[in-house]
């Protein structure tokens, strides 16, 4: 898995967003001076992904702030993410990797998860305008979730003003 202090691998992928389908690239983001949080996926409508997205849904600080995005990267297809989105009043963009490429690229592609081959574990970063990593997670079990109040401290690092630790997985 891609760690922090890491350069992000760049991307682009077919997403929903505002019930629209269209192509969103990390460097859209980043060469504007925003900060990106991507948070993989799995499946829509799986229950443990479901818990994830409305927790970082109802996150208010996500949405007040002007030069972060998040992006969410999943297996399904962008038509699938589009429901999955109107369904659970998700914002944010909905990316579709269906070839799992990206999240072979950042280290979470699982090779079975409930029958499926090939699909993103549960996992967060936080890529800073520089498109360094400010925060990774991943999940070791379906119940756990990222530390909001990690991933909220590594969205306001800039300029080297702050690291962020990673953390603790022995404990």
């Amino acid at each position: 898995m891609i760690r922090v202090g890491q350069e992000a691998p760049t991307f682009a992928l077919p997403g929903a967003a505002g019930g629209t389908i269209e192509t969103h690239a990390l460097a859209e983001y980043t060469d504007r001076g925003w900060t990106a949080v991507l948070v993989f996926y799995p499946f829509d409508f799986h229950p443990a992904c479901t818990d994830q997205w409305c927790s970082l849904r109802d996150a208010d600080w996500l949405t007040l702030l002007d030069d972060v995005v998040v992006l969410g990267v999943g297996s399904d297809g962008a038509y699938a993410h589009r429901e999955y989105a109107t369904e659970y009043g998700i914002q944010f963009p909905l990316l579709a990797d269906t070839s799992g490429k990206v999240g072979r690229a950042y280290g979470v592609l699982v090779e079975e998860f409930e029958g499926h081959h090939d699909v993103p574990g549960r996992a967060a970063f936080v890529v800073d305008p520089d498109r360094v990593v400010q925060f990774a997670w991943s999940a070791t079990s379906p119940e756990e979730q990222p530390d909001l109040d990690a991933l909220r401290k590594a969205t306001n690092c800039r300029d080297d003003q702050c690291t962020v630790e990673e953390p603790d997985e022995s404990a």
